[in-house]
């Protein structure tokens, strides 16, 4: 299956999911759970799978620095779009975030893991573990809070927020790393049935939430920010996650992985960041809900342009 059947297929589940919602069956409080049963069984079951019997190699250590000098590019160049557009400083903080943290785990993985055509699933479980969601959980808040509230008080949440490092996708990361460098490379049928059958559900179960979850009530107002951050986010994200990559001498199926993540849509986890510290919901909103759709656009846009 390539990358444009699956974001094709990718669509379809986020209309259904629009359709839940709309048509009351499912609402957005109750969607939550979908995020649990992802982060917590079907998002570790596929880093388990992907990493155990895979081959690893000493470059794969690089793949998240990739990763952290995307967004050290990445994030200036949300707030020159700020700057640009006049923004206050909560506005700023929501752009940064926005712009520097692509949703490579709850969108990338699902996407490439589903369409298994030239990518290197071990290169995106490197990347989104040990590069995004590292960056999640310390970057993130400290912009948020920057930008935010930005008080004393809020020190203790942003150290309590490093114990997202710590969730099962990591544990399943660790299991899988122990597993593959101890000459593991096939897991019993007893459990690799249901790691299988757990892991075919990132895709469907992730994209039905991003339906029930589009909220479109920010793009009037911020309607230009949003423009910004998609342009930064979809079109200027991968050229300059590929022109790092190859900096760091990456090619062939691991640079066309790194490229495409670096043009995923803005992290769902950024919402979670950007409440909790005060910044403009709305605009966030309207950046991971746009970005979101338009990337089922752009991404098979950027595979053909990179392979």
């Amino acid at each position: 299956m390539t990358l444009f059947t699956t974001t094709f297929a990718a669509l379809v589940m986020i209309a259904i999911g629009v359709v839940l919602n709309r048509t009351g069956v499912v609402n957005r409080d109750q969607s939550q759970i979908l995020v649990r049963i992802t982060l917590y069984v079907l998002l570790p079951a596929l880093v388990l799978k992907v990493l155990v019997g895979s081959h690893l190699s000493w470059n794969l250590l690089l793949v998240p620095i990739v990763a952290f000098c995307v967004t050290a590019i990445m994030a200036p160049i949300g707030l020159l779009i700020s700057r640009g557009l006049g923004l206050g400083r909560a506005a700023t903080g929501a752009v940064i975030i926005a712009t520097g943290v692509a949703n490579t785990g709850f969108f990338g993985l699902p996407l490439i893991a589903a369409s298994q055509h030239d990518y290197s699933l071990t290169v995106a479980v490197m990347y989104d573990a040990l590069g995004t969601g590292i960056l999640i959980w310390t970057f993130s808040p400290i912009v948020a809070s920057w930008f935010g509230r930005g008080e004393v008080e809020d020190a203790p949440s942003i150290r309590q927020s490093l114990k997202g490092l710590l969730l099962p996708p990591m544990w399943a990361l660790i299991a899988g790393l122990i597993l593959t460098i101890s000459g593991v490379h096939d897991l019993p049928d007893l459990i690799e049935f249901p790691v299988t059958y757990l892991a075919a559900g990132v895709l469907p179960v992730v994209m039905l939430y991003a339906g029930i979850m589009l909220d479109w009530s920010g793009i009037r107002d911020y309607w230009r920010v949003i423009a910004g951050v998609s342009i930064a986010r979809l079109a200027i994200g991968p050229v300059v996650t590929f022109a790092v990559a190859v900096a760091f001498g990456f090619s062939g199926e691991e640079l066309n992985t790194i490229t495409v993540l670096g043009g995923m849509p803005s992290g769902m986890m950024v919402l979670v960041m950007g409440a909790h510290y005060r910044l403009p919901v709305n605009l966030l909103a309207g950046c991971v809900a746009v970005t979101t759709v338009l990337a089922l656009l752009t991404l098979p846009i950027v595979t053909a342009v990179v392979q």
